[in-house]
């Protein structure tokens, strides 16, 4: 008895142990299962293929299999079954997407292409009548980049130039000018918008060719130079025509110095009574006929010095002179007019000033003009102030002449020194001019290397400045 219930307890024992190892056969089947199942749903860089649904599904299926070492085969079919489905969705799902996105890229890529051909036509269209333009311009036209290469030029410019546009475009303007050579730079006036003239040599032309051209800076939105349009003029005919205006003032200038001074000193020798003796009516006529005989000869001096500053043939007579003496000499001329007027002339001349190498009887011609001005343009009992200074950079002296007469509009201050030009309130003044006293002084200012300008506002009074270089 004692022997079997021995016996029973070995069996049981046997039995448990049995079930305990079977137990972690199929633990680790298991394990194994679910790691071949992860490892389906990775890919090689360890991301997930799979949704959560995936895995679930794949563990039903495990689980619904009975362990055993054959069973191996069908779970892994059964996996991968169900990650080929899954994965077919996926594709499915991800090529119906893909497509989609295509489909929306070429329809936005039509509709750009069809925006920028429009675009396209639209500028073709305004390059052909903006060249269309270009093209019926009777002015020559000449476009350049910042490197002063040509990008555009129309036919009237090959005309003047005598030059191709295909030989041309992309090259230097005045690069090889067979036709024609540039003689020289008549004139440039940086006031006007940097306008020039240019004389032109044809071997095919018995007269030379002159040119105006008229240039502008174009610049981009940076305000960066980025090239220059420049419009050239054939003004040969009008240059002419000024030549022959000029010389024609020229010689009846000279054939009227003659005959007048020869009038006006008969009535000096008359009002000097060495004639013999005259009334005081005769005295009185005679007087009036030498201040106009005065004036004619201001006039014809004035004429002459334009014709001269035409030709360039005004010649300056250099010598070291006091600016002060000058005033002062100015002042005495003058004198006598301002009295009539009751005017009052005050001095400021700064102590010590240098003096100046320049023509004294230019600027002395040149301060004449100014406070003649000053003296027609102020009324009775009014004030003009004459001033000499040095400025800080000592470099330059400076001189103005102010008065408290009837001022200048800003329309009359922009022509004031253009020749023949009058201001409009000159008819309320006592005495007229010929409105080109200050276009010469201006000359004569510049050419002594100074500029001359002018400050005023309307009914106050104006203001002439000009400078001198102390060193030439």
């Amino acid at each position: 008895m004692d022997y079997l219930v021995i016996g029973v307890y070995a069996i049981t024992g046997i039995i448990s142990i049995a079930i305990a190892l079977l137990l972690v056969h199929l633990a680790k089947l298991s394990a194994q299962a679910k790691m071949k199942a992860e490892r389906l749903a990775l890919g090689s860089d360890g991301a997930t293929l799979s949704d959560e649904n995936l895995k679930k599904a794949i563990f039903q299926e495990i689980r619904e299999l009975e362990y055993s070492k054959g069973k191996s085969e069908e779970i892994a079919e059964k996996v991968s079954s169900i990650f080929v489905r899954e994965l077919e969705k996926k594709v499915t799902a991800n090529s119906y997407e893909l497509s989609s996105r295509y489909e929306t890229i070429i329809k936005e890529k039509s509709q750009n292409e069809e925006i920028a051909w429009k675009k396209y036509k639209k500028i073709l269209a305004n390059k052909k009548e903006t060249e269309a333009v270009i093209r019926s311009i009777a002015e020559g036209l000449v476009v350049v980049d910042a490197k002063g290469k040509v990008v555009m030029m129309n036919p009237a410019a090959e005309k003047l130039l005598g030059v191709q546009r295909k030989d041309k475009i992309g090259k230097p303007i005045l690069e090889n000018l067979k036709r024609e050579q540039l003689v020289s730079l008549v004139k440039e006036n940086p006031e006007k918008g940097g306008d020039k003239e240019i004389e032109l040599v044809s071997k095919e032309d018995d007269t030379k060719r002159i040119l105006r051209s008229s240039s502008a800076v174009i610049e981009d939105e940076g305000g960066q130079t980025v090239g220059m349009v420049s419009v050239l003029t054939d003004i040969t005919k009008q240059k002419e025509i000024d030549q022959l205006k000029s010389n024609f003032v020229s010689n009846i200038t000279h054939e009227l110095r003659t005959p007048l001074v020869a009038v006006q000193k008969s009535i000096t020798l008359l009002l000097s009574r060495n004639a013999g003796q005259i009334s005081d009516t005769q005295e009185h006529f005679l007087s009036a006929a030498d201040r106009n005989l005065k004036r004619l000869s201001i006039l014809i001096d004035d004429l002459l010095d334009l014709s001269k500053i035409e030709a360039g043939k005004l010649k300056l007579k250099y010598e070291l002179a006091s600016v002060g003496k000058i005033i002062d000499d100015t002042i005495e001329n003058l004198f006598t007019w301002a009295k009539t007027k009751s005017i009052s002339v005050v001095k400021k001349v700064s102590e010590a000033l240098p003096e100046v190498n320049m023509d004294a009887d230019r600027i002395l011609q040149v301060m004449n003009n100014l406070v003649g001005n000053a003296i027609k343009f102020t009324p009775e009992n009014g004030t003009i102030t004459i001033e000499a200074k040095l400025l800080e950079d000592k470099e330059e002296l400076e001189v103005s002449v102010a008065d408290t007469g009837i001022g200048i509009t800003q329309e009359d201050m922009e022509k004031i020194f253009d020749r023949f030009y009058q201001a409009g309130e000159r008819t309320l003044t006592d005495i007229s001019g010929t409105g080109i006293g200050l276009s010469i002084s201006k000359e004569i200012v510049e050419l002594h290397g100074g500029r001359i300008r002018v400050e005023s506002n309307e009914s106050v009074g104006a203001k002439f400045i000009f400078t001198i270089p102390i060193n030439r």
